[in-house]
């Protein structure tokens, strides 16, 4: 199992971008993202179709896509506020960074992020990063 965050999401489907050197890996893998993950994807998506990164079909076909990589998504519904914040604290990353990290510690999985700031403060928290 691999927790996917969203610079990892973007590069495999973004038309525009360089694959990452570990996409097959990634692919061939049970993957796993915080329930916030289709939002910051959804919002990426908006805002290369705002910038001209994006045609409407493209937003189609990369959606399609997405949907063929199966993410299942999780909400770790016992960690409210002070959780998140302790977790973006001790990582020194913001809170919707840190919810990735936080559950690939929990489950024991490596992340696949192509974020400097994530992956460094991953590979210090012990989880194996993907890029």
């Amino acid at each position: 199992m691999i927790v996917l965050d969203c610079s990892y999401t973007l590069a495999m489907v973004m038309p525009d971008e360089t694959r990452p050197r570990s996409v097959a890996q990634v692919v061939d893998a049970r993957l796993l993202a915080p329930g916030i993950w289709p939002v910051e994807v959804a919002n990426a998506l908006r805002n290369g179709l705002r910038r001209g990164r994006l045609a409407e079909a493209d937003v189609q076909a990369v959606c399609s896509r997405l949907e063929l990589f199966g993410v299942e998504t999780s909400s770790v519904s016992d960690l409210g506020v002070r959780q998140r914040y302790l977790a973006a604290h001790a990582h020194d990353l913001t809170a919707y960074d840190a919810a990735y990290l936080e559950l690939a510690v929990l489950r024991r999985c490596a992340l696949a992020t192509l974020d400097q700031q994530m992956a460094a403060a991953a590979r210090r928290a012990g989880v194996t990063v993907l890029d």
